[in-house]
């Protein structure tokens, strides 16, 4: 492949001839990773060329390369033309400039204008041929196999052709992604006779000698499957309903994996003493727990309308809303937060393994693989507990945490309880479907109202706050998957800032009483806040926002990081007190805060009780700080492992 560039690249230059179209295409002929090699060099070596260009060349051997392109094309059918839109595209978008950015070096303006049109109707001609040619294929073909529905025809397809499998429709799906989504509907729709035509085809496609995706396509079809697994199987009762076609999916995951290399994070985690299994004694003492909602006089029973905003993929749903405006005219905000101490008393063995792992441990999703648990998410708590028993589940009642907050106009917190209750959630919403209501409103008038109420009183608590600006910069541009962005919108904003009301307002009880509590702290020192804003500010008025980008990457390795401690404030959020209490699924932190609620909120103290908290804080907020590093080293080490194996 260096020879063929080395060749091109010297026929633009004038020191050696033209690489025959012959050639090119005996060589696209090889393999589908070959063809798009092919024109993958010949869209680079023309880029060269034309970041070069000054007037004084003529484009009449770009032009000869585009007709390469296009012979290719014409001739190969395993050329990707979905990539081969896209750069011209780009290309086209280059030459459209082209005069403008090099005004003052180009001797002939008006020979060069007339060399670009005639270069961009070639571009023309092959964009609109790679968009037509790839558009009608898919649609032919997914008429052939949605519509006619004859597995021997499409076997016999297939065959011939097993690069079809790859065409893609306006949106860039795949054929072989949208089988699986016709699949699922099937499944979701109850179509049996569907369901085993679907389930044929996939059959066939996944177990041809030829099959092959591109690893950008293998990743996506992953990520369906595994997304659809979870919604098949996000509790007891549907897994059970789905068992057969969650198998399906599982063997066309195994199917995908195939010869693919992995991690292994066995030896990655013992390296850093991290976890990934759970002893059968806890697993078993998880298994004996049952949702105890019965008549329960120490709970209060939450009875509106109650909504979760989550990923689309989350299992472990830790937190409801509920939001009403009360006669005088403030709003009664309910934060409610699947609870742990309600199912396993603070000194059990369970809920002192989650203490020891610190928090869930969520790899970065360009580095993972997502057909396994484990690479995935490494849990403090094991799935039947955190994404069943405990899990706000929509329809299942569930033990919470309650924190309620009467909020007035202008952003003071008039009252507020701290309660153990019992939650049954009305829906499980994502944040893209709580968008959409925030923006065109729902034909659930009850939940349109309660989303309207929670961007209403989002908006007058954040006046409330003042993040600095630093600190947001580097929260933003980190990967820090323990807590939630700083700089959000929309239905991301309101989480964010009713969960860090909350965090403040438990912190605030703590402190005003004298209470020990695990405190989120955050350190800053105020000279290097004012040079790192003044590198900020130089840098974006020399560089743009683009360059601003890699700043701000660079800040978010050099900016402290948060801990934990029995005081402190917290600098980068602006807050005199703050502490982890909304996802004790998640983070050990969040349990802490309960079992200091158990001991300071629920009752009056005792002095003894008292010094023992004391006692216990101090020392888990070491190990928990402790724990931070080897984690973020574990995840640094499986992340550069998994890009070596790649």
């Amino acid at each position: 492949m260096k020879n063929i560039e080395k060749s091109l690249t010297n026929y633009l230059n004038g020191t050696a001839p033209i690489v025959s179209n012959e050639e090119l295409i005996k060589y696209s002929f090889k393999s589908r990773k070959k063809a798009n090699e092919i024109i993958d060099i010949l869209f680079r070596v023309m880029n060269y060329e034309l970041d070069s260009y000054n007037g004084s060349k003529s484009l009449e051997k770009i032009r000869d390369l585009l007709m390469c392109v296009t012979n290719i094309m014409t001739n190969n059918s395993n050329v990707d033309r979905g990539i081969v839109a896209r750069k011209t595209q780009s290309m086209n978008y280059k030459l459209e400039h082209l005069t403008e950015s090099n005004k003052a070096i180009i001797f002939d303006l008006n020979n060069a204008e007339k060399e670009i049109e005639e270069t961009r109707k070639i571009i023309d001609s092959i964009n609109c041929d790679a968009v037509e040619k790839e558009n009608k294929q898919y649609y032919f073909v997914d008429h052939l196999a949605t519509e006619t529905k004859d597995v021997t025809y499409m076997k016999r397809l297939f065959t011939k052709s097993p690069s079809t499998v790859n065409v893609k429709d306006k949106e860039g799906i795949s054929l072989f992604q949208n089988i699986i989504y016709k699949y699922v509907n099937s499944v979701n729709l109850g179509d049996e006779e569907d369901i085993s035509y679907y389930r044929n085809l996939l059959s066939l496609i996944i177990n041809n000698n030829n099959f092959n995706l591109s690893e950008k396509d293998k990743r996506s079809c992953l990520e369906t499957i595994h997304t659809e697994i979870n919604k098949m199987s996000y509790n007891k009762k549907k897994a059970k309903q789905n068992t057969s076609y969650i198998e399906f999916l599982n063997g066309l995951v195994d199917n995908l994996k195939g010869e693919e290399r992995t991690v292994e994070i066995e030896g990655i985690s013992k390296q850093h003493n991290i976890s990934i299994s759970f002893d059968p004694k806890i697993i078993a003492q998880v298994n004996s727990i049952k949702t105890k909602t019965g008549v329960m006089t120490d709970r209060e029973v939450v009875d509106e309308y109650t909504i979760t905003i989550d990923d689309e993929d989350a299992i472990e749903i830790d937190d409801a809303l509920t939001c009403k405006i009360l006669p005088n005219g403030n709003y009664y905000l309910g934060v409610h937060i699947a609870s742990v101490l309600g199912y396993f008393s603070w000194d059990s063995e369970v809920v002192q393994e989650a203490i020891r792992r610190n928090r869930s441990i969520y790899l970065p999703k360009r580095y993972q693989d997502v057909e396994d648990d484990y690479n995935r998410v490494i849990p403090i708590f094991p799935y039947s507990f955190s994404a069943q028993t405990a899990s706000l589940i929509p329809g299942d009642s569930k033990l919470a945490r309650s924190y309620y907050f009467e909020i007035d106009k202008n952003g003071n917190i008039i009252n507020e309880k701290f309660v153990k209750s019992i939650v049954k959630s009305d829906i499980k919403a994502t944040y893209e479907q709580i968008d959409s209501v925030l923006k065109n409103g729902s034909s659930n008038k009850e939940l349109e109202g309660l989303v309207n109420r929670l961007e209403e009183v989002t908006e007058i608590i954040s006046k409330r706050y003042r993040i600095n600006e630093v600190y947001e910069i580097a929260k933003t541009s980190a990967d820090d998957f323990s807590e939630l962005t700083v700089k959000s919108v929309g239905s991301q904003n309101i989480i964010n800032k009713i969960m860090l009301l909350t965090g403040n307002r438990v912190a605030t009880f703590f402190a005003e009483h004298g209470y020990p509590c695990l405190y989120r702290i955050h350190e800053s020192n105020e000279e290097n806040e004012r040079k790192i804003q003044s590198m900020i500010n130089e840098w974006s008025r020399l560089y743009g926002k683009e360059a601003n980008e890699q700043l701000f990457r660079l800040i978010s390795g050099i900016y402290p990081k948060g801990k934990y401690g029995i005081e402190g404030s917290h600098f980068g959020m602006g807050l005199d007190h703050y502490c982890h209490c909304t996802s004790e699924l998640r983070r050990a932190p969040d349990i802490v805060v309960e079992h200091a609620l158990e001991v300071c909120y629920d009752k009056i103290p005792t002095d003894e009780e008292l010094l023992k908290l004391q006692r216990e804080i101090k020392v888990l907020s070491l190990e928990i700080n402790a724990g931070q590093e080897p984690i973020d080293l574990f995840i640094r080490d499986y992340k550069s492992a998994y890009q070596k194996r790649r």
